[in-house]
């Protein structure tokens, strides 16, 4: 059976391994490389057919292949390579192809910044100029430098970045706030550091610009990423995460080592099951509502009935500051300041997990770095519970505001953060007061949990059938 692999530093959470398998019948590896020596007896390793190449060695490896493509050439990077039947390594580049993919049609004549200049950047800049956009530019913390740096011209030759594309600094991105198109193609925000952007890490707010149309970062994990978050709230665009390129990545890859024509219409069946299938894993389900509005006993009875990792914040906060929420608030010297700074701890290890449910304080959502971890790799769920059917018992903070009052400002906040919303106007095991029927309670609390189930199934399946995020 015929042999590939990726080569790559570090694979930490990758998914290339899991897409070929699913997409051909070869066997495949994760190959960590930590210097040019491995990459060298890599290259010249005949029990492999061909290899997906990662950074930082997408231009190292270009020294050991006899021929690249022309996509390569342009690109002037390598992330396949293919073992021809003779023996010699040929080289090829799938970046700029499925960054086609991912924008067509959304960019075609709109002025495009993209943040980073590295080999993902300078690949999105040559589909973009091929697609016709009106005006590139790329964004680099060192312009001066990054504008001398010689790169591979359409016909091979080397010429200065900068005379190919417009080099700004984040010093000097307020002269480009008229574009409609934003790129992320650096490496920040990527997890775990998912409370990072390129733009807040350099002082700049997304909101500035107003012409915004679309926003695309080529990271996938997390799914949302804080670029994409500001983005969307800040201006309203539409964004885009870079999962469905890395899928389409690994189908090109299949296909250039098959010797399989590509067919875009074909291979779309292929990339929407995928992508579903990977969003299910990775997207942890995680509730917000009101206190005493059964968020804990239903996500926990949720991930029991799915046979998935439950999280209580609430609980994880006690733990971590060692006593009760309620004796926490009821001590002069640490109070509220000191309770909401540990549980922003505890909901960022919530939130590393994947494919976990997890249920959350009824304030926890007011914090808004709480609210984009929870969005960055979540689905958040809204839990709805009449005014009159609320558990007070044991909630602190209900004491200090009007039930009706407390309501009316987090009910906005709710409902800005939630992809869904479920109203929970039940009381679990009625029917067995009132008939003496016995399990009830268990029966509905586990329809119910089906229920909320068969939503986040839909929306699963709605998210992945489309390319925004």
């Amino acid at each position: 059976m015929p042999r590939y692999g990726s080569i790559g530093a570090s694979h930490g959470y990758s998914q290339l391994r899991r897409i070929h398998n699913e997409i051909a019948d070869y066997e495949y590896d994760e190959l960590d490389v930590t210097s040019e020596r491995d990459l060298a007896a890599l290259m010249a390793d005949t029990r492999y057919s061909g290899f997906n190449i990662s950074n930082p060695y997408r231009y190292e490896v270009m020294k050991h292949l006899d021929e690249i493509s022309e996509d390569a050439r342009k690109a002037g990077a390598v992330d396949v390579v293919r073992r021809l039947p003779d023996g010699r390594l040929m080289g090829y580049n799938t970046d700029m192809a499925a960054f086609r993919y991912l924008v067509e049609g959304s960019v075609e004549g709109k002025k495009c910044v993209i943040l980073g200049t590295g080999g993902a950047a300078t690949a999105a800049a040559r589909a973009l100029r091929d697609m016709g956009v009106s005006d590139i530019v790329l964004v680099s913390r060192f312009p001066e430098m990054t504008s001398q740096r010689l790169v591979p011209s359409a016909d091979g030759e080397p010429v200065k970045l900068g005379d190919m594309y417009k080099i700004t600094g984040y010093d000097r991105l307020y002269t480009h706030y008229d574009s409609e198109v934003l790129i992320n193609s650096t490496p920040v925000g990527r997890s775990p550091d998912i409370e990072h952007s390129p733009l807040t890490d350099h002082r700049v707010t997304v909101r500035m610009f107003s012409r915004l149309e679309l926003a695309v970062d080529l990271i996938y994990d997390p799914y949302r990423t804080k670029f994409l978050q500001d983005a969307r709230r800040l201006t309203g665009c539409h964004t885009r995460s870079g999962l469905e390129m890395v899928i389409y990545r690994a189908i090109a890859a299949r296909n250039i080592w098959l010797g399989k024509p590509d067919d875009m219409n074909e291979d779309r069946r292929f990339i929407i099951p995928i992508k579903r299938r990977i969003l299910e894993d990775q997207l942890n389900i995680i509730a917000v509502g009101m206190p005493g509005s059964g968020k804990t006993t239903i996500m926990r009875r949720y991930a029991y009935e799915l046979g998935l990792k439950f999280i209580d914040t609430d609980e994880e906060t006690e733990k971590l500051m060692g006593e009760s929420i309620h004796d926490v608030l009821a001590d002069a010297s640490l109070g509220e300041d000191y309770f909401r700074a540990i549980e922003h701890q505890a909901v960022k290890a919530a939130c590393m997990n994947r494919g976990a449910v997890i249920a959350t304080g009824g304030s926890t959502a007011l914090n808004p770095l709480n609210r984009d971890l929870m969005r960055a790799n979540g689905i958040v769920v809204y839990v709805k519970r009449p005014l009159e059917l609320l558990d007070r018992r044991g909630r602190d903070i209900s004491i200090y505001t009007g039930l009706t009052e407390l309501f009316n400002i987090r009910d906005r906040v709710y409902r800005r953060s939630a992809d869904l919303s479920i109203l929970n106007s039940r009381i679990f095991g009625e029917r067995r007061a009132k008939t003496g029927i016995g399990n009830t309670y268990n029966y509905e609390l586990k329809g119910f949990v089906y229920y909320i189930a068969r939503k986040i199934e839909r929306y699963l399946n709605e998210i992945a059938d489309n390319k925004w995020t």
